[in-house]
Parts: C-alpha cells; sequence; structure tokens
C-alpha cells in the first residue's frame, strides 16, 4: 500500500522538467528581442536564452531601426505531464495541475508578422549539427555463451560510452560510439569483499547506428561488434592447488543495435538499449544467440 501511494503521489513533470526552458529565436534581420524585462541583442539574427515556465503566454517584442512588432507564443501541455496517464494512471496529473512545470513553450521559432501565428517552430536540430555524447549505462542484463561452458545469465550494474553524432538530416543522424559495460553487483561504486569463487561478465562494443528524433523521442538501429567476457576468479584463504586462481575466456561477435530514448531536455536522455548477436568470430559454433539489454543514461553536447 505505501508503495502504491508513493507511485501515486509521484508526478511526472514536476521531476522530469526543469523550472527554466531554454528556448532559441531566430529573426529575420539584426534586432533586439525583449523578453520580458530581459532587452537582447541578436547575434546572426539568433537570440538564445532560459525562460522560466508559466500558464501564460510568453510574450516576445522585437524591435529593429524601422519597426517594432509583438508576439504572442502559448504555452503548451509538456509531454512529461501527459507521462503520467502510464506511469501513474493520471494521478500524478493531479499534483502537476497546479505546477508551472506541467507547461512548456517551442525550443526553437522564427519569428515573421507575415506568418498568421507570427511564428514558426523549428526542427530542434537541423543538417550538419555534430554532437558529442558520454553515456553511463547503469543497469546492464546479459546472456553470453562461452566457449565450453554452459549458457551464462546476470543483471548487474555500471558502465561508460563515449560517442559522436552527426545529422545528416534535420531529424536523422548517424551515430558511431563505444561503450563498456559490466554485471558489478553493488548499484553504486564502493569497495567490496569477495569469497571463494565470484563470476563476472563484462562486454566491450563499437557500434554504428542511424537514429530517427521525433520531439522528444530518439529511436535507432544499427551494427555492433562486440567483444564479451566471462570469467570466475576464486578467492579463499587457503587456495586449492587442484584449482586454477582464475578461469577467464573471452569471443568476439557481430550482431545489431536497437535502442529508444526519451529527451527530458536539450542535453540529457534516458533509455533502453538492446544488443542481440548471432554471429560469433574465430569461435565454434558460429552461430549463437547472446544478448546485452541496458538502460542507459547519457549527455549530449553539441560541438
Amino acid at each position: 500500500m505505501i508503495i502504491l501511494l508513493g507511485l501515486g503521489c509521484t508526478s511526472c513533470a514536476t521531476i522530469l522538467n526543469p523550472r527554466y526552458k531554454s528556448m532559441s529565436v531566430f529573426t529575420k534581420q539584426p534586432s533586439k528581442v525583449i523578453i520580458r524585462s530581459d532587452t537582447l541583442n541578436t547575434e546572426e539574427n539568433q537570440v538564445n536564452f532560459l525562460i522560466s515556465r508559466s500558464k501564460d503566454p510568453l510574450k516576445i517584442i522585437v524591435l529593429t531601426d524601422t519597426s517594432r512588432q509583438t508576439f504572442q507564443i502559448a504555452s503548451r501541455n509538456s509531454f512529461a505531464y501527459y507521462l503520467n496517464i502510464v506511469y501513474n494512471y493520471g494521478l500524478g496529473m493531479l499534483i502537476d495541475c497546479g505546477s508551472p512545470k506541467r507547461y512548456t513553450y517551442p525550443r526553437r521559432i522564427y519569428l515573421d508578422s507575415n506568418w498568421s501565428k507570427g511564428f514558426k517552430t523549428l526542427p530542434a536540430t537541423h543538417q550538419g549539427d555534430v554532437n558529442f555524447q558520454v553515456s553511463f549505462p547503469y543497469i546492464n542484463s546479459f546472456i553470453v555463451q562461452p566457449f565450453g561452458e554452459n549458457r551464462k545469465t546476470n543483471t548487474g550494474f555500471w558502465g561508460l560510452g563515449v560517442g559522436v553524432d552527426y545529422y545528416h538530416q534535420d531529424r536523422q543522424y548517424l551515430s558511431l560510439s563505444l561503450r563498456t559495460v559490466s554485471d558489478f553487483f553493488f548499484p553504486v561504486p564502493a569497495p567490496v569483499t569477495y569469497e571463494g569463487g565470484q563470476e563476472f561478465m563484462s562486454s566491450n562494443y563499437l557500434s554504428l547506428s542511424n537514429h530517427h528524433r521525433i520531439k522528444r523521442f530518439d529511436w535507432g538501429y544499427g551494427l555492433s561488434w562486440i567483444e564479451n567476457k566471462w570469467g570466475v576468479d576464486y578467492y579463499e584463504d587457503i587456495p586449492d592447488p587442484s584449482l586454477p586462481l582464475t578461469n577467464r575466456k573471452r569471443h568476439q561477435a557481430m550482431g545489431l543495435e536497437f535502442s529508444g530514448y526519451y529527451f527530458t531536455g536539450p542535453s540529457f536522455h534516458m533509455g533502453l538499449i538492446y544488443r542481440p548477436s548471432f554471429v560469433r568470430l574465430y569461435t565454434a559454433p558460429v552461430f549463437e544467440y547472446e544478448h546485452l539489454i541496458s538502460v542507459d543514461l547519457a549527455w549530449k553536447i553539441r560541438l
């Protein structure tokens, strides 16, 4: 009952949405842009700023040498607000309904009084953008088949990844990434002491994938080169000379990668990676199913 009440009293918008919203405004010519009480000068016909979330429309005044134009940008309910329907059957909406974090504004807009609304919403990314990414595959679930051993399964924590994204279209990009993941049994870094035999699994992999970005969602598919490792280390006060101190095996494989992410902001996103493999290199049998499923936390930095 306590757990259910805790879930029901959790509101997605309050947790996921930051207090301030990042926005970019584009104008037809060099201008001064007045946003609430701040006056900003455009650089290359663009201004970037943080604005506090609110139910009220965002009033923007654009000043040029010959004109003064006023635009009203309406707020709308954020995706995180509607996520309460899935996460807690809508109970979180009762908490979010009075919070300014419930609302959002378009992230990138182009202002032009010739349009009926006065502005046009632009995609958050566009062709030619390059991002550097750092990721932490926090939870990792393994199925591996070491040579000469029974099938091994385990779930643990921790990993690290880096990569580069290149947008070949406004909403599509190629991603080249390198990750290393483990099944460390403790959810936070900590010194540990082992007794007896301790089994471990880890994996290094290089992947090339194509991704589609639709609003706050990102889904991708691609290929991966994989090195899987499995082993047992024996920790005994008086070692048995008939047993090896370690038993470690590794093999390489080729596989696929599928991923889905949700962007909570312009930089941070979280999601799920499914990496199946079917073909092993230099190891018999050649055809063997293995997989890795990771809960990934990642940051993207525009270069």
